[in-house]
């Protein structure tokens, strides 16, 4: 399986995660409420995708008045534990054998934390350590993960809806995804040379967002970074502002996501300030925007956006390790699972 099968797998595994999701929703539901209802709020954590993939279920609780917060598990687990007293904390981990997710579930355990599990493996470590486990029912990839990013987003929405009990509404609206996901994936194939031309060997590539879209910043730094090895900063279109922009000049090259909500006419204002001073500008976003090289994808919920902006990400990252002549989805440094925490696991090149 190569990394491009993988990236043309995503709609077709987005189905099978959520028939499975929805053939199991009644045991789910009765176990999240079990363990969240005496609980002040939700504590998402993981690392890379893992992390990723839980902001736009804390933007969804936030957005609909209940707190969540998504805290990456490197930090977690040496300083804030004792904080997380009184909240429910969701361990997501494709594997379920990361070494700092088991040390988190262990550290919760001792804490006598309210903990679920979100993972592809429910037998694995993290798995048998949570008061219960919510399997994503994800294909495996190659090893970036691609397909099983998706699996992540939609099992962290879906729990977020059951804990606000909304989860017939969640499921009606991530039901459509797939065969949009399909759509988007088509029409970024059409313009995968000009997305490669634009962002060519620019070094680093910024890729801005706001609310749930800075999953998809995120996100699509780690996708590009580890299939192509090129810098890229990920960040808050507007910290952006706030002082980083002194570095735009003719060669700047970013990826700007509209995203949705009040914010998305901020992120359309910075990226035509942007168009003005001749930078080079990849606009994802529901409308089209003169001067950028557009990719349009529907109007919806900003909370499901991240869905489809990643799509572009992962389309670049394979293109542009091409370019580097790097195969795609081949690694120095990392492993499928990381099961220690100490230096470089694997010595690569």
């Amino acid at each position: 399986m190569t990394m491009w099968e993988d990236i043309l797998a995503q709609p077709e595994n987005l189905r099978q995660v959520i028939q499975r999701h929805t053939e199991n929703l009644a045991n789910a539901h009765q176990q999240i409420n079990r363990l969240s209802n005496q609980t002040k709020g939700v504590v998402f954590t993981g690392v890379g995708s893992g992390l990723n993939a839980t902001i736009p279920a804390s933007y969804y609780l936030m957005n609909h008045g209940l707190f969540a917060q998504s805290i990456d598990t490197t930090e977690l687990i040496y300083y804030l534990m004792p904080g997380l007293k009184d909240f429910l904390l969701v361990l997501n981990t494709r594997s379920g054998e990361t070494a700092e997710l088991v040390r988190a579930a262990k550290l919760a355990k001792d804490l006598n934390l309210s903990t679920i599990a979100v993972t592809n493996e429910p037998e694995s470590t993290v798995g048998r350590l949570a008061n219960f486990c919510l399997p994503t029912y994800s294909r495996w990839d190659q090893l970036v993960v691609i397909s099983a990013y998706g699996g992540m987003l939609a099992s962290e929405l879906i729990l977020s809806s059951m804990r606000i009990g909304n989860h017939s509404q969640l499921l009606k609206e991530i039901q459509a995804i797939p065969e949009i996901l399909e759509s988007v994936l088509a029409k970024t194939i059409t313009i995968r040379d000009d997305l490669g031309d634009l962002i060519g060997d620019s070094r680093p590539i910024y890729l801005l967002g706001r609310g749930p879209s800075l999953a998809s910043a995120h996100g699509g730094a780690l996708v590009i970074e580890e299939t192509s090895r090129q810098a890229v900063v990920p960040m808050a279109s507007g910290l952006f502002r706030q002082g980083p922009i002194e570095v735009v000049n003719q060669r700047f090259r970013a990826i700007i996501f509209e995203g949705g909500d009040e914010t998305a006419g901020l992120s359309r204002r910075l990226a035509e300030d942007l168009i003005e001073k001749n930078c080079g500008i990849v606009w994802v976003g529901s409308s089209e925007l003169k001067g950028a090289l557009n990719l349009t994808i529907p109007h919806m919920a900003a909370y499901l956006l991240p869905f489809l902006e990643i799509i572009p990400c992962q389309v670049l990252a394979h293109d542009l390790a091409l370019r580097s002549h790097i195969t795609p989805g081949s690694v120095n440094y990392i492993e499928k699972v990381i099961t220690s925490e100490e230096g470089i696991q694997a010595k690569g090149e």
